[in-house]
């Protein structure tokens, strides 16, 4: 969770070099930026250009679960249902979470297309869907 945070708060320091990125809010779009991402992860040295764009899928999927979570709450408060959720553990990490994103658009390259927001939330809940 510290290290999202400090993802966010990086991309929004960083913002200038974001708005002039290509970000079509498709899938092909953010597997390149949480590609970067996973680099990160496993220790590789990037540009800060790059690092910019790896901190900007860490905080996509960050900001994508945390819609999720506010619908849960607001169907719970309503006693609706409008859409199926996502019901990660709570030992699972931003870094899993982007991992997860990262192998579901490898495996579903037809789908690249689709919105981005679309993508991160079909594959966390595939990965963990609630009970």
């Amino acid at each position: 969770m510290r290290t999202l945070l400090w993802s966010a708060v990086f991309l929004l320091i960083s913002s200038s070099l974001v708005a002039q990125d290509d970000w079509k809010a498709d899938g092909s779009s953010l597997l390149r930026k949480c590609s970067l991402a996973v680099r990160i992860f496993d220790g590789e040295k990037l540009s800060s250009a790059d690092t910019v764009e790896g901190a900007f899928c860490s905080g996509y999927i960050a900001g994508n679960h945390d819609m999720d979570f506010m619908v849960q709450m607001l169907e719970e408060h309503q006693k609706i249902t409008l859409m199926q959720h996502a019901c990660p553990p709570s030992t699972a990490s931003g870094e899993q979470a982007v991992r997860i994103v990262v192998k579901y658009l490898r495996d579903n390259p037809d789908r690249l297309h689709m919105p981005a927001s679309i993508l991160v939330t079909d594959a966390i809940r595939s990965s963990f869907p609630c009970k």
